[in-house]
């Protein structure tokens, strides 16, 4: 059985896109947890801290984070200077 010119084509494209995929499946795996995994932060367990401290949210609009319930805030600290 010889194949023709259209099916192999076909099985080109979607051999092709199947190493796209596996590939960039492969990529993400290793940037999650290869070398370069160290310099990862878990940006839920960061919220989840910073609501313990009374400063995940703030609602000023100045980019400042504020400690509410009673408790202070160090400006110094909480400004971002970018």
């Amino acid at each position: 059985m010889e194949l023709e010119s259209s099916n192999l084509s076909a099985y080109l494209m979607i051999g092709t896109l199947a190493a796209l995929v596996f590939g960039s499946l492969l990529y993400g795996v290793y940037m999650a947890f290869g070398a370069g995994s160290e310099q990862l932060t878990d940006q839920i367990e960061e919220h989840s801290r910073l609501h313990k401290l009374g400063i995940a949210h703030s609602h000023q609009g100045n980019g400042r984070a504020v400690a509410r319930g009673g408790g202070h805030s160090h400006h110094d600290h909480d400004v971002v200077k970018s």
